[in-house]
Formats: structure tokens, sequence, C-alpha cells
């Protein structure tokens, strides 16, 4: 490099030994923490066209399908369903003996009719009725009403309200009036069918039942001519003759037990005319029972044969004849006896015993026929037990048709007590206003999601932009002293100057005021750490703004009355040459640092007093070592015992080696950061890559705020002050003619 020595790291002289060494940290902070709900309303702020670009026709869109929804009419009806209740005789009669079903239960009733009430068939029966206009088709417009139509139960009660809806009021009320008397109708036909059927029923359980009584009645009639010894009423005659041959057998033997006593009596007391007493009498007891027989046997035969048809061949005829004859012939024998024939002599035991004989021999008799009688009896009974049986089924049959005939006439006039199961309204009244849409409330509910959509996007892309937009950001992210607030500066015809801000076209502004806070901030380190008088102002990237920093913080100094030095140090990209150097000045520091010119001579003097400028000169074939190299280290010592603050615009950070090099040979270096180019990450890294090479950072400098601006200045963002203040003279009062001209 013709001579050019490597600068090798020595010492730093005592002015700039003392500053203190910032060390590497690892500190890392989310950017989306640090953000607090005032970035979000400034983000709001910057960014209201977009939330206006997103409501706007969103809100529109919105209103415009609010507008063109159909209004959609509700008819509303209440009704009763309540459920058949049968009086007790009716549920006697509709019971399971005709086959009728339980009553369905109460609390199944209603929600039942209501499923009647939204079935497609009730709702297609009203579509074809005649009353109701047509227009379009069937099943679309049954699935559209049942689609509208609600029925909703009113709690604690049987009444349900029932609704539809509709775009034409009067046919929806019309639908819903024949949709409610088609119900009805349906509902009590039901319910009269079921009494009809129950009806039905019970006259066929009763036809049957007579039925039952003609079968039995004729099986009862021909066992009864068939028989023989079946008798009127149902008696047995042979069961009646053997009761009564056992009657008469059981007489006997009691009057021959007498009759061998009183024999006994006369052998003993063959002379006591006493004996033969209780014999007389006895014997008249037994002729007045005979003749009482006889009357009431002569009174049955006489009965029985007004009754029978043909008398002669009637067994109950002959019975009671057979019956009469035989108690006849007893009242002849016992008249036929002497009544005191054993009273004239005391020999009275021999014609006893011959008596006793005689009814011994009468009742050995009875006891043969008796005995062929039982047989005769045994014989008859299955036959006359078949015919008690059928007499009884007859006489119950006969019970259950009289009582299902009294039931039968009492049906109809218990039938026309029912209640119709559903009540209708008199009326339905057709509805006058729409209950939706609410097109006011839709378009504020439009306009209000609108803008919540806008809101929204901005507040997520505030969320997603980890950029660096406030100064709070810096000093909480690098933990760096924020050495000034640059506002966005104004671009006019006093602060442009080959491309760059120039504050001392309008030293009153705000703009301005903010260089001298920075130069503020310089001498207040300078006083704790040490003289900073050869500075490097660099950035993490291109385009940070450090050489429009670098700029006009050498002409604050300036201005202030330093002897102040602006070069520009950066090979790659130098632009400040245009600013100061007059064409056919091509000579500067790199010329310099060759040996080639001394330094004065690469000087460029410009229009503020107590200001110099040193371009680059000639960078072409020049490496970027020279950075590092002895001469410019022996140069800049130079240049600060010439000047009083020497300000280097430096190269960025990122990516190259030019500024960690040149941040050694300086007294502190100073990071330029705009305001939402770059999030933390890259200048935690430019910063660790400046710590780690040992430069030591005095600060940091926000440059183009525009947001809460306000709050940074005491004049307002635009607001000129000082002697100019409120004029049209000079510099100040022509940036504020020209404010209408200006853009953030």
């Amino acid at each position: 490099m013709d001579g050019i020595q490597p600068y090798g790291g020595s010492a730093r002289p005592p002015a700039t030994a003392q500053p203190h060494q910032h060390q590497p940290t690892s500190f890392h902070v989310t950017p989306t923490l640090t953000k607090t709900p005032s970035d979000y309303l400034r983000a709001l702020r910057r960014r209201i066209w977009l939330v206006l670009a997103v409501s706007v026709p969103l809100a529109t869109t919105l209103a415009i399908l609010a507008l063109k929804q159909p209004a959609i009419y509700r008819a509303v009806a209440q009704i009763q369903i309540q459920q058949p209740q049968y009086d007790p005789v009716l549920s006697t009669l509709v019971s399971h003996d005709v086959g009728h079903r339980e009553a369905e239960p109460l609390e199944r009733y209603i929600p039942n009719r209501l499923a009647l009430l939204k079935s497609k068939v009730l709702v297609d029966q009203v579509l074809n009725s005649p009353e109701l206009v047509q227009g379009g088709s069937s099943d679309d417009q049954a699935d559209e009403i049942l689609a509208n139509l609600q029925a909703r139960p009113i709690p604690l009660s049987n009444y349900v309200l029932v609704t539809l809806e509709g775009t034409d009021p009067a046919r929806t009320t019309k639908q819903l009036e024949l949709l409610l008397k088609t119900f009805h109708d349906k509902s009590r036909d039901e319910n009269q069918g079921s009494i009809d059927e129950s009806k039905r029923q019970a006259e066929t359980s009763l036809k049957k039942l007579q039925k039952d009584l003609e079968e039995v009645e004729l099986l009862r009639r021909d066992t009864l001519r068939m028989s023989k010894t079946i008798g009127p009423g149902g008696r047995n005659l042979l069961e009646e003759q053997w009761v009564s041959m056992g009657s008469m057998l059981a007489a006997k033997r009691a009057r021959m037990d007498e009759m061998r006593q009183q024999a006994l009596v006369a052998q003993l007391f063959p002379n006591a005319k006493a004996q033969a007493s209780p014999e007389l009498a006895e014997r008249r007891t037994a002729l007045s029972e005979l003749e009482g027989q006889r009357r009431k046997l002569a009174r049955d035969l006489k009965m029985v044969m007004k009754k029978a048809r043909n008398p002669e061949s009637d067994h109950a005829a002959r019975f009671k004849a057979q019956q009469l004859e035989d108690v006849l012939d007893e009242i002849k024998r016992l008249k036929a006896t002497p009544l005191d024939s054993g009273l004239e002599s005391a020999s009275v035991a021999e014609p006893l015993e011959a008596m006793v004989r005689q009814m011994g021999d009468e009742i050995q008799g009875l006891e043969d026929r008796t005995r062929e009688m039982l047989g005769g009896v045994q014989e008859s009974a299955p036959e006359h037990q078949k015919y008690l049986d059928y007499e009884e089924d007859r006489k119950a049959l006969k019970e259950r048709i009289a009582d299902m005939q009294t039931k039968l006439s009492e049906f109809d006039i218990l039938a026309k007590s029912q209640k119709d199961p559903v009540v209708l309204p008199p009326s339905i009244a057709e509805p006058l206003v729409p209950v939706r849409p609410k097109r006011a409330l839709m378009i504020a509910l439009s306009l209000f999601f609108s803008l919540a959509v806008g809101i929204g996007l901005v507040c997520l892309l505030e969320f997603l932009d980890h950029s660096v937009k406030v100064p709070e950001h810096l000093s909480i992210g690098l933990t760096l002293p924020l050495f000034g607030v640059i506002p966005r500066i104004r671009r006019t015809a006093l602060t442009h100057r080959a491309g760059h801000l120039w504050t001392p076209g309008a030293p009153d502004s705000v703009e301005a005021d903010a260089y001298r806070n920075l130069r503020a901030s310089l001498l207040g380190a300078s006083d704790k750490r040490g003289p900073i008088t050869t500075l490097l102002v660099t950035s993490a990237k291109a385009g940070e703004g450090k050489s429009t920093t670098s700029l006009n913080l050498a002409a604050t100094c300036a201005r202030a009355g330093e002897r102040t030095l602006l070069v520009d140090i950066d090979l790659r990209r130098p632009s400040l040459n245009d600013v100061f150097v007059r064409d056919g000045h091509e000579l500067g520091l790199v010329d310099a640092l060759r040996g080639e010119i001394p330094w004065q001579r690469g000087l460029v003097s410009t229009d503020l007093p107590n200001l110099d400028f040193l371009p680059t000169g000639d960078t072409r074939n020049v490496p970027i070592e020279i950075l590092g190299t002895l001469e410019l280290r022996q140069l800049l010592i130079a240049l600060s015992n010439h000047y009083d603050r020497v300000i280097l615009d430096g190269p960025a950070v990122l990516g190259l080696a030019d500024c960690r090099m040149l941040g050694r040979i300086v007294d502190a270096a100073l990071m330029v950061v705009r305001s939402g180019s770059h999030g933390l990450q890259p200048l935690m890294r430019a910063k660790t890559m400046l710590e780690q090479s040992h430069v030591v950072i005095a600060g940091v400098v926000f440059n183009g705020l525009y947001e809460d601006l306000k709050n940074w200045s005491s004049y307002g963002p635009y607001q000129p002050y000082g002697d100019g203040y409120g004029g049209r003279s000079g510099p100040v009062g022509a940036l504020a003619d020209d404010r209408a001209t200006l853009s953030v």
C-alpha cells in the first residue's frame, strides 16, 4: 500500500482510556413483549388508511347485502292442546275387554301432537288446499314451511305458541291458518275415530255375546229334549225320586222301631191298656202327614200338567203322579188297619210282631228300589251337570249382554261430552312489521365488524412487525444510552442539500433542535467519561441515516463554536462528497493516507464557520484494509489535536469489518437506528460485533421518528421557535410559509 503500515493495535492515548468499556452481553428481548397499547394506537394512527381501505369496502358490501335481504314476517298463533279425558263409564267401556289400548301419557301426548303439526304430510295437505294460491314447487314450499315453522310449548301449561315466517305477510298468515285448521281437524278426526273404533269393538263384542247365547240356548234345549230325567227348572227327576224314597224309608224304619218297642212293652205288661195309646197317636200323626203330602203332590201335579206340552209323555208329570199314587196307597193301608185292636186284650204282642215283619218286608223292598234308583241317578248325573253348565253360561251371557247394552245406550251421550283435543284462536292477526332483518342493526354491526376487521388487521401487522419504531424499544432492547431522538426531517428547498437533509437551512426548527440535544448528550458523556474528540457515526445496515446524522451533528457543533471536521470515511459508498466538494476537487482522505498530499490539502471549507470537510478522495484500487493502518491512526491523532470535534461518517456494521477496525482507533462510536427499518435482532448483532472488537459505543441515535413526536418536543412536531416564532422573516418564516408542501 505504498509505505502504509498496518495498525497493530497499540494502546489508546490517555484521553480515550477512561471511558467505560461495554462488555458483550447475551441479553435478548422478544420485540413483541416490549410493545404496549400505545404502540398499537400509534400503529392505528399511522395506518389509518389501511383501516379505511379495509373497513369501507367491507362495510359497504355488508350494508348492500343487508339492504338486499328480503323482509321476513312472522305470523303468531297460540293454541291449546288438551288430552281427551274419559269419564268412568266411558273408560269402563273403552277398556281391555273391547280391545282399547292404554291412554297415552300426558308428557308424550303434546310432543306427539307437535310432531304431527310439523309433519310433511300435514304441510302437503295445506299446500294442496284450493284456498291457497300455489306458487313454485310443492316440495320446495313444503321444505320452506317446515324450516320456518316453530312450535314452542309454554312451560307449566298446555298452551303452544306456533309461529310461521315468510316474505309475504298475507300468504304466511293464510298458510298458518290453514295449517292449524288442518291440524285441528285431523286431531279431532283421530279422536273421533278412536271413539268410533271403541264403539265398533263394543258392538262386535255384543254381537259375539249374543251369538254365544244363541249357541248355549240351542245346546240347552237339545240337552233338555233328549234327556228323560231332567224336569222343569232343570231338576233331576230320578234324584228327587231317590230323595223321596229315602225319606219314606227313613220314616218306615222309625215306625218299625216304634212297633218293636210297643211289642216288647206288650209282652212285659200285657194288662196295661195305656201302652196302646201311643200307637194310636202315631197312626193319626202319620195319616195327617200323608194327607199333607197328598195335597202338595196334587198341586204340583196340576202345575206340571199345565206347563207340559204332552202330559202323558212328560217325565215330571209321570213322576209326580207316581208319588201321589204311593201316598194314597199308604193312607189306604193305614186306614184299613184297626185302630183299637191292640187294646182289647193283653195278647197284643202277636199282631205287633206280624206288623213288624210286614214292615220289615216293605223296608227291604224300599231299600232295593232305592239302590236301583241310585244307580239311575248316577248314570244321569253327567247329563244333568252338562245341562246345569249350559244354564249357568246362559245366565252369565244374559247378564253381560244386558250390561253391554246399557253401556252402549249411554255411549253416544258420553262421547258427545268430549272436548276437542286442539283449541284454535278465533283469528290470526296479519303481521305488519317484519321481524328481520333489522337493517339498521345489521348496518351498524357491519360498520362495527368492518372497523374491527381493519383494526384487527393493523394490530396483527403491528404484532408481526418486530421493527423498532419508538425510542423505548432501543433503550429496553439494546441497554444503551439514548443520545438523541431525531424526527423525520421535512424535505424543502431549505432543508435539502445534495440528497441530504440540512438542518442549518432551518436553524429554528424542531429538527435542528434535535441535533442540539444530540450534541448536548455528547457533552454530557464527555464530562462523565472523558473528552470525545473523534466520534465514529455508524449503523447496523446501510440506509439508517448515519451520513445525514454525521452531517447535521457536525453542523450543529460548528454553529456552537467548536472547530469541527467532518470526515467521509465510508470507502465503499461515500455519500458526502456532493454536499461540499466542488467540481475538480478529487483529493481527500485516501490521498493523505498514501502520503501523496498532506491532510490539510484535502480539506474543503464549507459555508458554515468552524466546519471543514475531508472527503474520501479517489477510492479506486484502494483496499479496505487501509482503514486499519497505522497511518490512519496517526492521522486521527493529528486531526484531534487540530480540531475540537472530528466526526467520521463510517460504513455499516453488519457483514463488514470496516467499522470494527475504525472503532478501535476512535474515542467512541455512535450507532444510528432508523425508525421502523429493522428489528432488535440486527441491532443486537451489530452491538455484539462492536463490543467483540472492543469498540466503545457511546450511545444510540433514534432517527426518523414520526410516531408520538409531540411527546418529544415542547413546541409540537412542526412548530418553529426562537427569534423567528410567529414571524415571516428569514429562513424561519420561509419554512413556515412552505409548511403546506412539507411531507413526513
